[in-house]
C-alpha cells in the first residue's frame, strides 16, 4: 500500500513537470512572438523596414514637408525644425487670446489688430513638441514661428505673456512649382532608423526650377532614444542629380 501510494505521487510529480514545461515552452513562444511583433528592431545588422507600415508613415508625416513649405525654408535650420514642432501642436492647445504686444512690424506680411481674435498656446506646448520630436537634450531657439517672410506659420512668440499668438495674412500662397516625394527605403540598424526620400521638382512648361530646390534622396536620420521615442537627428541630402 505504501510503495503504492509512492507511485501515485511520483506520477503527480511527472504530470506536473510535463505540465510545466508545457506552459513554459508556450509562454516563451508567446514573449517571442511578441517581441517580434510589438518591439523596436534591435538588430545589429541593418534591417529592412516595409516603407508602408505604420511606423515609417508615421514618421514620415511628422518630417515631410510641401512645395509651399520648401520654397519659403528650402534648409533644415532652426526656423524649420521649430515649425516641425509646430505642426505637432494640437487644435486642443490652443485657445482664443487678443493682440496685445503683438508687433506687426516684426513679422510680416502677418498683422494682428483688434478686428481679429487670435488663437494662441503656452510657450511650454511647443518646448514639449520640439523635444518630442528633437530629443530632451535639444535646445530649441523660442522665436516666431514663421518660414521666411512667407505666409506659412504665423505665430509671434511673445516671451513676456509666455505665449505664441496668432497672426493674420491675408496674401493667397501661390506658387508655379511642384514636387514628387516618395519614401523609397527605410531600414533601421541597432537603434537607429533611416527614411529615404527622393525628391523631384518641376515646374510648369518652360519654367526653370530654383536652384535652392535640390533634386536627390534626402536622408532623415532617427534615434531611439531612452524613452523609446524616435528622435529626429538629421535631415542630409546624400544624393543630388
Amino acid at each position: 500500500m505504501k510503495n503504492k501510494l509512492i507511485y501515485i505521487l511520483f506520477f503527480i510529480v511527472i504530470i506536473g513537470l510535463f505540465i510545466s514545461v508545457y506552459m513554459n515552452k508556450n509562454y516563451m513562444i508567446k514573449i517571442d512572438e511578441l517581441k517580434y511583433n510589438y518591439s523596436p528592431i534591435n538588430s545589429l545588422e541593418q534591417v529592412d523596414l516595409d516603407v508602408n507600415s505604420i511606423l515609417v508613415k508615421n514618421l514620415y508625416k511628422k518630417v515631410q514637408t510641401n512645395i509651399r513649405e520648401d520654397i519659403a525654408e528650402p534648409n533644415f535650420n532652426d526656423s524649420m525644425k521649430r515649425y516641425l514642432a509646430y505642426r505637432q501642436v494640437l487644435d486642443y492647445d490652443k485657445y482664443d487670446s487678443n493682440c496685445n504686444l503683438f508687433d506687426s512690424l516684426k513679422m510680416e506680411p502677418f498683422f494682428c489688430n483688434n478686428g481679429f481674435t487670435p488663437k494662441a498656446f503656452k510657450e511650454d506646448t511647443l518646448i514639449f513638441e520640439y523635444k518630442k520630436l528633437f530629443g530632451e537634450d535639444s535646445n530649441i531657439q523660442l522665436n516666431n514661428i514663421q518660414l521666411g517672410n512667407s505666409c506659412i506659420g504665423g505665430y509671434q512668440y511673445i516671451q513676456s505673456r509666455g505665449e505664441f499668438v496668432q497672426g493674420y495674412c491675408n496674401q493667397l500662397p501661390d506658387t508655379s512649382y511642384k514636387v514628387t516625394k516618395t519614401v523609397t527605403k527605410a531600414y533601421v540598424q541597432y537603434n537607429n532608423l533611416v527614411l529615404v526620400e527622393k525628391v523631384n521638382y518641376h515646374g510648369n512648361e518652360g519654367m526653370e526650377v530654383p536652384s535652392y530646390l535640390k533634386n536627390g534622396l534626402y536622408y532623415y536620420y532617427f534615434h531611439l532614444d531612452k524613452n523609446y521615442n524616435y528622435i529626429l537627428l538629421d535631415k542630409v541630402l546624400e544624393n543630388n542629380y
